[in-house]
């Protein structure tokens, strides 16, 4: 499979354009993490100059770094969501062609809905550190960047609450209810915390520009 990541943005938009199911919703779920990530580096690549307090540099540094291997986690989700979700449709047809499915085709298909499930998840939880380490690092950002700093934080929100929505529609095929539960209270969990965070830097951020 292409690595989506490494498409051009017209490529890449005709291609979740195609009647095709990749890259699709849980693709650009993480396409967007990836741009909040980004744009939140750019806010630190700008929060430092020759004049900047040692202490606050680190700081800043550091944030970059942590945006940097988010945003990195993110794009390499892109492709990993579209190869998830090829192997649960390929051992889907499996199973639909076997009557009934053999036990290894069962077992076969639980692990993959599984795994086209925890790739959203991994998404949201990304998606939640990348918001973590916004908000942490909102008060030593230049302030004439700030703007930027609130449109990262409400696409890593909508990335984490989109990713929540693929998350919901593979956990309808796992078979334990206890897994399924537990599922859906992670990624609900992510969500509150994500939405705590965008709030969080938004309020910071309207205050300093309003």
């Amino acid at each position: 499979m292409d690595d989506f990541a490494k498409l051009g943005v017209d490529d890449f938009l005709d291609q979740v354009a195609d009647r095709t199911p990749t890259p699709g919703g849980g693709g650009v779920t993480a396409l967007a993490g990836a741009l909040a990530c980004a744009l939140a580096r750019m806010v630190a690549a700008y929060s430092v100059n020759k004049k900047t307090d040692p202490g606050v540099r680190t700081q800043i540094e550091e944030m970059g770094t942590h945006l940097h291997r988010a945003d990195q986690l993110l794009r390499a989700l892109i492709t990993r969501d579209a190869e998830a979700y090829a192997a649960m449709t390929d051992v889907g047809a499996k199973r639909k062609a076997q009557s009934p499915p053999s036990p290894a085709v069962e077992t076969a298909y639980s692990n993959a809905v599984l795994a086209a499930a925890a790739v959203p998840m991994e998404i949201a939880a990304v998606a939640s550190n990348a918001l973590a380490t916004m908000d942490k690092g909102k008060s030593v950002a230049s302030r004439y960047i700030l703007s930027d700093l609130a449109i990262a934080a409400i696409l890593a929100d909508a990335t984490a609450r989109a990713s929540a929505y693929t998350v919901r529609v593979n956990a309808r095929e796992v078979a334990d209810a206890n897994t399924k539960t537990r599922l859906l209270e992670n990624v609900d969990e992510i969500i509150g915390h994500c939405a705590g965070h965008r709030e969080s830097i938004e309020v910071f951020v309207s205050g300093q520009i309003e």
